[in-house]
């Protein structure tokens, strides 16, 4: 039996299923037989809701890589990411000093 290597890519973990079976977390390889398996994330507000994938060919330093994404809730919502956050100031040069106008 071959073992394959597959990387599921997500924004956050989750637990990722194989035909219905708990068999890894996005973001980490790991290895599943050759063979054709229907991938899908654990929970829901994700796309695509699974991703058939015939899994053959596949070494540890080039895995089958397949992506999910986050959508949006129904009825708009807060996005699925904070926003951005301001940049800090830049520093001041060493020696010297803020001078009240």
């Amino acid at each position: 039996m071959a073992i394959e290597y597959l990387l599921v890519t997500y924004p956050e973990q989750r637990a990722v299923l194989a035909d219905g079976n708990r068999v890894g977390f996005t973001n980490h390889t790991f290895m599943l037989p050759t063979d054709e398996y229907l991938i899908t994330l654990e929970g829901s507000g994700y796309a695509p809701p699974n991703q058939d994938v015939p899994l053959s060919g596949t070494s540890l330093v080039k895995p089958m890589v397949i992506s999910f994404s986050p959508i949006a809730p129904a009825g708009g919502g807060a996005p699925p990411f904070p926003p951005a956050a301001a940049p800090a100031p830049a520093p001041r040069p060493a020696g010297k000093k803020k001078r009240n106008a």
